[in-house]
């Protein structure tokens, strides 16, 4: 396996984290782009809200046990302190797990809930690769260019906020909810310890091929997402001495900017790293250079 080498992070002039809303009609689905603002989709009265378990599809918790909580989270706290030295508002939720040994290296906030932004799109593509769903080549984008635009056609599909709960039941995950507005995906709450479930369950439960569809799409994840951001933020430029396979987040959602890193560290995947942010919205073109920086601090972990 060859070791990606992270670039480096150019802000560009335009607002951060353009992202689509589409607005379906009976005749046609229109797109209109809209910067600054979390991915939303409106519902039309006539789709499904859900989607029907096949027969003898029973949806249970996976049988991955949760990791072993941490015993020191001095690394996690100096991840927070370093965020926090460039943007004093900022809250940060930090979990780092080794699934050689089963145990949290260090955490911080870890149940603290954030908005997801693009990392919810994990959850899309898990909840279509349960269903059986086709369209592997457009799964691989949406998760390796951060694709809005087929995120938002698949949570339609899927059924909206309908996914997060069936994905949260099928997980077992504890602190991730629905957005409070069907259409908007990228507001859905998760926290960081959630996401170190999500990634355990793409490692431990999926089907072989299932399983390296998405690692591909992360490992093989593109330094510019589809809306034109730099996605090499947190993880990629923090740790570049490291083989990573990442989703990333960002966006805005009400009052807040938000920016996650997250993803699976070294040669056979054996950390989970995760580090949510979010800010009052003015900070948003800073909190790429803070969440890096605040990830470097986990170098000492995950790396050498």
């Amino acid at each position: 396996m060859k070791r990606r080498t992270a670039g480096r992070i150019v802000l560009p002039a335009a607002v951060f984290g353009a992202v689509v809303m589409l607005v379906f009609t009976a005749e046609r689905h229109q797109v209109t782009p809209t910067a600054g603002t979390v991915a939303q989709v409106s519902l039309p009265t006539t789709s499904r809200t859900s989607v029907s378990a096949t027969p003898g599809d029973t949806v249970s918790p996976a049988p991955t046990p949760d990791p072993v909580p941490a015993e020191d989270d001095t690394v996690a706290l100096r991840v927070r302190e370093a965020v926090q030295a460039k943007i004093a508002s900022a809250a940060v939720g930090v979990e780092v797990y080794d699934r050689q040994t089963g145990v949290v290296l260090t955490q911080v906030d870890a149940e603290r809930q954030f908005s997801s932004m693009s990392v919810v799109k994990l959850l899309i593509a898990l909840d279509v690769l349960r269903s059986g769903g086709t369209g592997r080549s457009s799964l691989s984008r949406m998760i390796s260019t951060s694709d809005d635009t087929i995120a938002s056609s698949l949570w339609v599909q899927q059924g909206g906020t309908s996914i997060v709960t069936r994905m949260a039941d099928l997980i077992g995950l504890t602190g991730t909810e629905p957005p409070s507005s069907a259409g908007q995906w990228g507001s859905t709450k998760l926290t960081a310890a959630d996401v170190v479930r999500i990634y355990n369950y793409i490692e431990d439960d999926l089907p072989d091929d299932d399983r390296k569809l998405l690692y591909d799409a992360m490992y093989h994840a593109t330094e510019s997402g589809a809306d034109g951001t730099n996605q090499y933020f947190g993880i990629p430029d923090a740790l570049p001495r490291t083989t990573w396979a990442i989703k990333q987040g960002w966006g805005t959602s009400g009052s807040q900017a938000v920016y996650n890193t997250t993803g699976l560290i070294g040669d056979d995947a054996r950390y989970v790293v995760v580090v949510l942010t979010s800010a009052p919205s003015r900070y948003y073109r800073t909190m790429p250079v803070a969440l890096t920086t605040g990830t470097r601090a986990l170098s000492e972990l995950v790396t050498g």
